[in-house]
């Protein structure tokens, strides 16, 4: 059968690998990871988008937005209030419906907070669709799922 590709927020793609912005050496490294990669999305950590820079430029700037689909992510967030405020400046300042929602509670290992219901579940009933950064552990999982499910 052959791959149809995926959707996500009547986006449609035909990669199922996102990359990262964040750790290459520099920017020409970042470019040609992305171009190597073969994805179509791209995600960045809007916190770390330096509007102060001198030469004018933001990551952005080195990021193909023709060829590549942003999706912006609210890593360096500890609350879920921060990370749904975030979410949505990027959501207007960047014109996009697709956010991927991180919250982080310990700086050492960013660890998901496990103690809340998940933002990603709450950012959704504004209609925004999203992608949820969730820990592999099937505790995290799980309670992802459930606070998922429909009242």
């Amino acid at each position: 059968m052959p791959d149809l590709g995926w959707s996500v927020g009547g986006h449609h793609f035909t990669s199922r690998l996102i990359v990262g912005t964040g750790k290459y050496a520099s920017l020409d490294v970042m470019r040609a990871a992305h171009e190597a990669s073969g994805a179509e999305m791209v995600t960045v950590a809007i916190r770390r988008i330096h509007l102060d820079d001198p030469s004018g430029k933001t990551l952005l700037d080195h990021i193909d937005r023709a060829r590549y689909r942003i999706l912006p992510n609210t890593a360096g967030c500890f609350t879920a209030k921060d990370a749904i405020l975030t979410a949505q400046l990027a959501r207007e300042a960047l014109q996009t419906d697709l956010i991927k929602l991180e919250v982080i509670g310990d700086e050492r290992c960013t660890l998901m907070r496990r103690k809340r219901r998940p933002p990603p579940m709450r950012l959704s009933k504004t209609g925004s669709p999203c992608c949820p950064t969730l820990e592999t552990t099937p505790f995290c999982a799980s309670a992802s799922r459930r606070s998922a499910a429909p009242p």
